[in-house]
Parts: C-alpha cells; structure tokens; sequence
C-alpha cells in the first residue's frame, strides 16, 4: 500500500471522476486499521470564503478544503491516485479547528 499520512492532498479516482481530499485520519489509525481512510474534500477554485467550516488553502492546491464534506475511501484509490503534497502545519491546524466545529467535538 503506498503510504497515506495525515496532511496529505491527495487526487483519487472515485466513480467517474477524480477527487482532491485532505487526509484527516490519525497517522496510526491509517497504519493499523486498513479499513477506510478519513478524508475531507478540496473544491479546487480560484476564491473562497474563510468561514467556520471552511479553510482557504493555496498549496498544493488553490482551493477550500470543506470540513463538513467527510469521506472514507479505500486504500486501493491512493495506489490508484497521487499525492499531491501536504497542508502546512497552519493550514492543518485550521482544517481541525474546522472538523471540531463540524463535529462538535
């Protein structure tokens, strides 16, 4: 399996079409359950509003990852997809402040 880590932008083949998502699983979650991975969704455009579920990201995408908007996908669509590159650990930071809200955790 090609390694998936928390922080990751990943582009995924999903049914008909590709997606761009931000890997938001604990790193050891990923190694020791090969279950789903949790991930959240980037809307890849050029604008976007900074709001409570919502972080504006520049690299390495231009886009807004959507805390509300939460996936598993299986680890075979990361040996199908690319790795992209990762969030800072500022924009991560914000994802999760994001997810907290989204889930009131």
């Amino acid at each position: 399996m090609t390694e998936v880590l928390r922080g990751a932008v990943w582009r995924v083949p999903t049914v008909g079409r590709e997606r761009t998502v931000v890997v938001v699983q604990h790193n050891a979650v990923i190694r020791h359950h090969a279950g789903g991975i949790a991930c959240v969704l980037v809307q890849e455009v050029e604008e976007a509003i900074d709001t409570l579920l919502t972080v504006p990201i520049e690299r390495p995408v231009r886009g807004v990852v959507m805390a509300s908007d939460i996936h598993q996908f299986r680890p075979l669509r990361f040996d199908q997809g690319k790795c992209l590159g990762y969030l800072s650990a500022e924009d991560m930071e914000r994802v999760a402040q994001a997810l907290r809200a989204a889930l009131d955790l």
